[in-house]
């Protein structure tokens, strides 16, 4: 029997995070969600688990998403990840692809296309 997928999502906007979670719980597709608020905790809760995909905004207090981006490429390098960002620029988009995010979206984006997007990056 394959393992349940694992989705990670990571922002520092309670709101955003939330909203995310309550999508993906719902999702067509079986799979666990956690969440963490800055990039030091999501390092946390990938230290105790594989994640699938993980979800992460760019700006937070402490570890930025693409520090945390870097870690995670480093350690395991087949999680999908799709890098958020409402402070957008072509050097962050850039730095985020060359750093191996597998998606860069600028906030707000299309909360379907973003559902669609990890749905297929878990199947």
């Amino acid at each position: 029997m394959e393992s349940m997928k694992r989705l990670l999502i990571v922002d520092d906007e309670e709101t955003l995070t939330f909203s995310l979670y309550q999508t993906f719980i719902k999702a067509p597709i079986e799979c666990e969600v956690v969440t963490a608020s800055s990039g030091e905790e999501a390092l946390e809760r990938f230290e105790e688990r594989v994640f699938d995909v993980i979800i992460t905004d760019i700006a937070m207090p402490g570890m930025s998403g693409l520090e945390l981006l870097a870690v995670v490429k480093q350690r395991q390098p087949t999680t999908g990840v799709v890098v958020i960002t409402a402070y957008g620029s072509e050097e962050k988009q850039e730095k985020a692809l060359e750093l191996g995010a597998d998606r860069y979206l600028e906030k707000p984006f299309d909360i379907r296309e973003l559902k669609q997007l990890v749905i297929n990056m878990l199947e």
